[in-house]
């Protein structure tokens, strides 16, 4: 039904032309730190209106709590969060009531319910619930410390140059298709169970929720019906599970193997394509050209990305509480610091984050402590003044600490790549003038 998981158990509710859409959360350990800050950059890749080929449709899209986070923290209730819907057009869909769109759940939602549906903007149906699912991946990549999901577009309408398929559609005044892939670094050896849940088993019944997938494969997919054994089997190089090669996508009879675990999409054209078509009229009874009014993605797969990645997150998230890989009341984690100088901490509030991207650009020490790598000034800032100290809370970081060994020192400390949201910094120290 509208519910998945065991012990991270997420439901979704609401209609696209609704009142609002939102998302229940059981499970979910205590501790975490959570606002609606932790939010705003996983909504905004979803949303359209925002780039070439998405919808016109805006939502603001701020998540509302209304359960199960109090004093900034999640409690270990059920998490109730809610996204408000202010920017519909719901005479759209009373115009064309009459066709059912043909690709859309418009005609079997119709005999399935008879005719009590929502059927404004696809009602239950719509992409517009997706936004519950990024509000989980929010939640869900918090927990998966160390261990970072990405997805990324492969390709548009066949083609790699993304801007190349999308104009096919311009060109064609159609919607067209794509392919998003997904890749998960850091998940420990183990996880998944036989058969039913498998994790490609979980990973697909959780990717197909999402409006428009039509296929999915992993590893080699079914470039795998074409091979040898010999040349697909992944030699084992030694006794952590490392491969020599990744065919098998990181899981192997459907357990994770302790490679990188990868797996591919389709994203099938948008049903609701501008074009005419022909489609059965409920009233005459005849099939009729049509053509769909209303706001629609060109292409859907612009928004899949930041789709797949919440919903990856939230089986890994759930196969890890399975295991007892994160507890149910997480620590309060200790500050960690952030050396960098005054003009780039300056910058950083005039954009409203701090971007760690290297020491040649941003002039920064990546997040340690002074004692943790002995000699951080005068290796890295000697003769340098104004340089500040800042200490960050890890546990309201935005992007996941990745802890790595310094070459020459054999000392392990935290780095954070990418974001560095503000309001992760609970205090700025003035080193020296």
């Amino acid at each position: 039904m509208n519910s998945f998981g065991r012990i991270f158990r997420v439901t979704i509710f609401g209609e696209s032309h609704g009142e609002s859409v939102g998302v229940n959360i059981d499970g979910c350990p205590a501790g975490l730190a959570l606002s609606v800050d932790d939010f705003l950059v996983d909504i905004e890749r979803r949303k359209g209106g925002t780039q070439k080929g998405t919808t016109p449709r805006q939502e603001t899209d701020l998540p509302i709590f209304k359960s199960g986070i109090f004093n900034g923290y999640t409690t270990g209730a059920p998490i109730t969060i809610i996204f408000e819907n202010n920017n519909t057009r719901s005479s759209d869909y009373q115009k064309q009531r009459d066709f059912p769109r043909p690709g859309h759940a418009d005609f079997v939602a119709h005999q399935k319910y008879g005719g009590f549906e929502d059927y404004r903007g696809g009602g239950h149906f719509s992409g517009r619930l997706t936004v519950c699912l990024v509000a989980v991946g929010v939640i869900a990549k918090k927990l998966l410390k160390g261990i970072e999901v990405k997805s990324t577009i492969l390709e548009i309408g066949g083609e790699q140059d993304l801007e190349k398929g999308l104009q096919k559609a311009i060109d064609a005044k159609d919607s067209i298709g794509g392919i998003v892939d997904c890749k998960v670094n850091g998940l420990p050896l183990g996880l998944g169970e036989h058969f039913f849940d498998s994790v490609e088993s979980l990973i697909s019944h959780a990717v197909f929720a999402i409006p428009a997938v039509k296929g999915i494969e992993f590893g080699a997919g079914f470039a795998a019906a074409k091979m040898f054994g010999v040349d697909h089997n992944d030699t084992i190089a030694d006794v952590s599970g490392r491969t020599t090669t990744n065919h098998a996508g990181g899981i192997v009879g459907g357990i994770t193997n302790n490679n990188e675990l990868v797996f591919r999409i389709a994203i099938k054209p948008t049903s609701s394509t501008p074009k005419e078509q022909q489609s059965l009229n409920w009233n005459t009874n005849e099939v009729a050209p049509f053509s769909v009014k209303g706001r629609h993605d060109l292409c859907i797969a612009l928004r899949v990305p930041v789709v797949l990645e919440a919903v990856t997150a939230m089986v890994l998230t759930d196969l890890m509480l399975l295991e007892y890989k994160i507890p149910r009341v997480l620590p309060k984690e200790e500050p960690i610091y952030h050396i960098t100088t005054q003009a780039a901490w300056d910058a950083a509030k005039e954009l409203g984050y701090y971007e760690a991207a290297s020491l040649a650009a941003e002039g920064f020490i990546h997040l340690s402590t002074a004692e943790q790598v002995p000699g951080t000034l005068e290796r890295f800032f000697a003769g340098q003044t104004n340089l500040v100290k800042l200490v960050i809370q890890p546990e309201k970081l935005t992007h996941p600490l990745k802890y790595e060994v310094a070459p020459s020192l054999g000392v392990a400390f935290p780095h954070v790549y990418g974001v560095i949201n503000l309001n992760a910094v609970s205090e700025v120290i003035i080193i020296n003038d």
